[in-house]
């Protein structure tokens, strides 16, 4: 493995890309491979398209897409103006995109391939400009802009952690922050990443995980990335193979299916030296599996949006199923109680983190922001955890009501809120139930005089897939307190 250079640490994401080998395999998306030369020429072309358009320093800029190339080369353009992406995915049904955009609140909302067909719907979105990757790219470029000059501290991406309008959650991310990560992940012990490493890149680019972990930091190591548009089992397998892949991360479920899978050839995972699994707890029987039958051993870690994400990795150390490893180096991590004192040796606490990867806090919510982050930088987290005597962090429940679907979360609350706009439902209440498939399934206990078939269209028209309800059960009568808290561990049971 080649080891990548990583002196000075610069400033901006934007540059991360700039002094690779020009003629080495930046990108793969199908049967499209894109050189880093190839890469900078575009990302230079579409930069002066959007500052041509008017997107310059601060900028709030909505980036729609999937895992292809058009993403990538847009976000280095938007970063590059000195402009702050905020990505989501362009299979959102409307109402969804509708409602993160009123999150964010975007100048610019730039649409990658998979996304163009939002164009015709564009005056119905809070969005004033609307420009498309495509059609900039086929523009000839006016002048030659160089990188806008950042300071580590200045925001680079705006990601979403909640969709509700009411209860937002639009967390503020600056160049450091994703830039210490990724130097702990590349300089990380005994694995690293360098530029021979090939990742195959699966988990969506909207989300933290995908974004930095797998995308950013395989490209500041030099190394390839094999982009993925959305999970197949047999195409992922395929592709893992054919391609060589390095360095592997996925979620549980992923993970799951990859060892389940009835046509792998023995030596499709030959090539893999390095296997993660995040997003949500992996079970020991998946570990089991997976070293069984590839010979290869999963490390599990932890981490949050708010965190840039990694906060704890079994990266380099020896796994231990069922934990998420030890913290990294440089970041600091506490059990407390709900006072914040911390708790004895031994005994499960929330679990507390600073370190130089938490994010900025939540745009435009100080209230919001001050509830989980202290001035001195400890952000906490809403999970419990417990430490072990060699320094090992489980997680043992969570103070957040937040549901995992396949590593993705979803948020009680926000699904609610779309039962309740259908004109029979009384009354709504959503909970996390396991599932065998996905880790968590949405369950949905609903009062009203509804049939349940149309219950779930009106859902999936407004929701994305993994955010619908798998579950419904219709109710005389909700659990509420009388203050009409909802009692959610009574449908848990």
């Amino acid at each position: 493995m080649s080891a990548a250079h990583l002196n000075p640490v610069p400033r901006s994401l934007a540059e991360i890309i700039e002094d690779q080998d020009a003629g080495a395999v930046a990108l793969i998306d199908g049967a499209t491979t894109v050189t880093y030369g190839e890469l900078r020429d575009r990302v230079s072309r579409l930069r002066s398209g959007l500052s041509a358009a008017g997107v310059g320093p601060t900028d709030r800029v909505m980036l729609i897409g999937e895992n292809e190339a058009d993403f990538v080369v847009a976000a280095f353009a938007i970063l590059g103006l000195g402009a702050i992406v905020s990505p989501i995915r362009s299979r959102n049904p409307m109402p969804e995109v509708e409602r993160k955009m009123t999150s964010v609140r975007p100048s610019v909302t730039v649409l990658c391939e998979t996304a163009d067909w939002l164009l015709p719907h564009a005056e119905a979105l809070p969005c004033d400009q609307f420009v498309s990757v495509s059609q900039l790219d086929a523009a000839p470029a006016e002048n030659d802009v160089p990188i806008a000059q950042v300071d580590g501290d200045d925001l680079a991406f705006l990601l979403l952690t909640s969709g509700v309008a009411s209860e937002s959650k639009v967390a503020m991310l600056s160049h450091s922050n994703l830039l210490w990560v990724q130097s702990a992940i590349i300089d990380g012990p005994k694995v690293g990443l360098g530029s021979d490493d090939i990742a195959l890149c699966i988990l969506p680019l909207t989300h933290i995980f995908g974004l930095n972990v797998v995308l950013l930091s395989t490209l500041r190591a030099g190394g390839t990335v094999v982009l993925q548009r959305r999970f197949d089992v047999d195409e992922s397998l395929n592709l893992i193979g054919r391609h060589k892949v390095t360095t592997l991360s996925g979620a549980p479920p992923m993970w799951q299916q990859w060892a389940q899978a009835d046509a792998v050839n023995a030596d499709t995972f030959a090539t893999v030296r390095y296997a993660a699994s995040g997003a949500a707890a992996l079970s020991a029987e998946t570990f089991d599996l997976v070293k069984e039958r590839f010979g290869v051993e999963l490390s599990e870690g932890y981490g949050l949006t708010e965190t840039s994400p990694v906060v704890t990795s079994s990266r380099g150390v020896p796994s231990k199923p069922g934990s998420v490893g030890v913290p990294l180096d440089g970041v600091e991590v506490v059990l407390v109680e709900e006072d914040g004192t911390p708790v004895e040796p031994g005994d499960a606490g929330e679990v507390v983190v600073r370190g130089p990867g938490i994010f900025k806090g939540y745009l435009d919510a100080p209230e919001l922001t001050e509830q989980v982050l202290t001035d001195d930088g400890w952000f906490w987290t809403g999970d419990i955890g417990v430490f072990d005597a060699d320094g090992y962090l489980y997680l043992v429940d969570r103070i957040k009501d937040i549901i995992i679907v396949s590593g993705f979360n979803v948020y009680p609350s926000e699904v609610e809120a779309i039962l309740m706009e259908h004109p029979n439902v009384r009354g709504a209440i959503v909970v996390g139930v396991a599932d065998g498939l996905t880790g968590e399934a949405v369950e949905a206990h609903v009062s009203g005089q509804v049939d349940v078939d149309e219950l779930d269209q009106f859902c999936r028209d407004r929701l994305s897939r993994y955010k619908c309800p798998a579950r419904y059960h219709l109710v005389e009568e909700l659990p509420v307190t009388a203050h009409g808290k909802v009692v959610r561990r009574e449908l848990r049971q």
